[in-house]
């Protein structure tokens, strides 16, 4: 009992082990504080845990719902470039064109942005220190 996780509570780490009263005593004080505090301690623990699971699957379904939303929205898109195509095919081919046109624009602000970007180079840095005179 001395070697116990609970021996110093009790009292039995002396050389003199206790009278059995006074270790009954210690625990049902145990019994009374200790151990629903613990219980207390476990549960507040179990349910920080149940509650990031329950977020992380939360944010899972939420992702995978606005993954389905965006790849519907994509679906019925082809679906109505396919009918004004078959419908309307001088407006497909401008609208084409336009998106084309858009995309090349976009493709060249980029290349001038990062064109800026690269002309500044500091100056490498040098590894000079202090001259030796001779």
């Amino acid at each position: 009992m001395r070697d116990g996780p609970y021996a110093s509570i009790l009292g039995v780490t002396e050389h003199r082990v206790p009278d059995i009263d006074t270790v009954a005593a210690r625990l049902a004080e145990m019994r009374h504080t200790k151990v629903p505090a613990r219980a207390q301690q476990k549960d507040a623990g179990d349910q920080k845990r149940i509650a990031r699971f329950n977020a992380t699957a939360s944010k899972s379904r939420e992702a995978a719902s606005m993954y389905r939303a965006v790849a519907d929205d994509a679906r019925t898109k082809k679906a109505l470039r396919q009918r004004i195509a078959q419908q309307h095919p001088e407006l497909h081919r401008a609208e084409t064109r336009a998106r084309a046109e858009v995309q090349q624009a976009q493709q060249a602000q980029t290349t001038r942005i990062e064109q800026q970007n690269r002309r500044y180079q500091p100056p490498a840095p040098s590894r000079s220190g202090p001259k030796r005179g001779r």
